[in-house]
C-alpha cells in the first residue's frame, strides 16, 4: 500500500465527490439536470455514434466543440449514409420516381455534407467514420438478417447489400447484423474512448434506437475482452413525437427534455453552450443543405443554448424497449 499525504488524500476525495456529483444519477428524474462540464477534460477520448448524417451535430454538436477545446480527441461515426431518404432526394433532384443511382448519388452528397460540417466542428478527416450500412434497414439487421450468411439485407433504396469498399472498417463486410457488431468492436478497440455518446434506446426512430443496440452489443464484447476500459456512457434524443420544435427554438432558448417523456429513470444532463459553441453549431448544422431543404426548422430547433443527455440506464427493461423499436416500421 502506498503512503499518502494528508493533501493527496485531499485531493482524492475531492476527484471522488466531483465525478459523484456528476454522474451520480438523479431518482426518478426528479431534480435539476446534472452537470456534464467538471467531467471534460484533456484527456477525454469521445466517440459519437450517429445514425444518419447530421445526427452528430443536432445531439452534441456543443459537446464535440468542447472536448477538442480542451485537448481531448473526438471520433464521429456514421452508421448509414442518409442515402434511403425518398421526400429528401425527390426533393434535392426534383424527381418523382428517384432510381438506385438517385439514392447512391445522394448518399454521397450526405457524407460530403457532413464532412463539411464536422470540419467546421474542428473535426479531422481521418476522425471521420461511414460505416454506410443500410438506411432505413438497420432494424432488419437487429432482427431478420442477424447472422453472417447469405440473402444479406439489401436496401431497398440503393439495391445494394454491402457497404462499398472504401466504407468498411473490415474486409469482407456485408448488411447483416454480426458484421456491424464486428465493425463497431473493432473502433471501440481502436479508439479507447472514455466516453461514448449514441442514440437513445427509447429514440422514436427505428435506426436511432437500433443503433443503441448495437452499440450496446459491441461494449459488451468489449469489455469482456478489456477488463481495464469501461467508458461512460450518454445517449441523446433526436426524434420523439413532436419534440423539440416549438416557439423559441434557434433562438438561443434553452432545450428542455420532453414533457411527455415519463418513463422511469431517466436522468438528464444538461450541457450548457457558450455563445461561441451555439454559432459553430448553427453554421455547422446550415451545411446539411440536403436537410435544411426538407426539414430546416426542425434541424434548427436544436440550436439551443444547452444540448440534453441521458446517463445509460444498466437497470432499466431494455427488451421490452428493443421489441417496439424493431416494430416501428412495421
Amino acid at each position: 500500500m502506498i503512503a499518502r499525504s494528508s493533501g493527496e488524500w485531499q485531493g482524492c476525495l475531492l476527484g471522488f465527490l466531483v465525478c459523484t456529483l456528476v454522474l451520480t444519477p438523479n431518482a426518478h428524474g426528479t431534480g435539476p439536470p446534472l452537470p456534464l462540464e467538471p467531467f471534460l477534460s484533456k484527456n477525454t477520448r469521445l466517440m459519437v455514434f450517429s445514425p444518419h448524417p447530421d445526427d452528430e451535430t443536432l445531439a452534441a454538436g456543443g459537446l464535440i466543440q468542447r472536448v477538442l477545446s480542451l485537448g481531448g480527441a473526438v471520433k464521429v461515426v456514421f452508421m448509414t449514409s442518409g442515402d434511403g431518404f425518398p421526400e429528401g432526394v425527390e426533393k434535392e433532384n426534383h424527381i418523382a420516381r428517384p432510381t438506385a443511382e438517385d439514392y447512391r448519388n445522394y448518399g454521397k452528397t450526405r457524407k460530403k455534407e457532413a464532412r463539411q460540417a464536422l470540419r467546421i466542428l474542428g473535426i479531422k478527416k481521418q476522425d471521420v467514420v461511414f460505416l454506410n450500412f443500410p438506411d432505413g434497414g438497420l432494424p432488419n439487421l437487429l432482427r431478420q438478417h442477424w447472422l453472417d450468411r447469405f440473402p444479406y439485407f439489401r436496401s431497398p433504396y440503393t439495391l445494394e447489400d454491402h457497404p462499398q469498399a472504401d466504407d468498411t472498417v473490415l474486409p469482407n463486410i456485408e448488411f447483416n447484423g454480426e458484421d456491424v457488431k464486428r465493425e463497431i468492436e473493432k473502433l471501440l478497440v481502436d479508439f479507447r474512448s472514455t466516453l461514448i455518446v449514441l442514440a437513445d434506446y427509447r429514440d422514436r426512430h427505428s435506426d436511432h434506437c437500433s443503433t443503441y443496440f448495437f452499440v450496446s452489443a459491441s461494449l459488451k464484447e468489449f469489455r469482456k475482452k478489456h477488463l481495464t476500459l469501461d467508458p461512460y456512457i450518454l445517449t441523446y434524443l433526436v426524434h420523439f413525437r413532436q419534440w423539440p420544435v416549438g416557439s423559441g427554438a434557434g433562438t438561443g432558448h434553452r432545450l428542455n427534455p420532453p414533457e411527455d417523456f415519463s418513463e422511469e429513470e431517466t436522468d438528464w444532463i444538461s450541457f450548457a453552450l457558450s455563445d461561441a459553441e451555439l454559432a459553430k453549431k448553427r453554421k455547422s448544422l446550415m451545411e446539411y443543405h440536403t436537410q435544411m431543404l426538407v426539414m430546416g426548422r426542425y434541424l434548427m430547433s436544436f440550436a439551443r443554448a444547452n444540448e440534453l443527455f441521458l446517463m445509460d440506464q444498466k437497470r432499466a427493461n431494455k427488451e421490452r424497449a428493443k421489441t417496439r423499436c424493431l416494430n416501428l416500421n412495421k
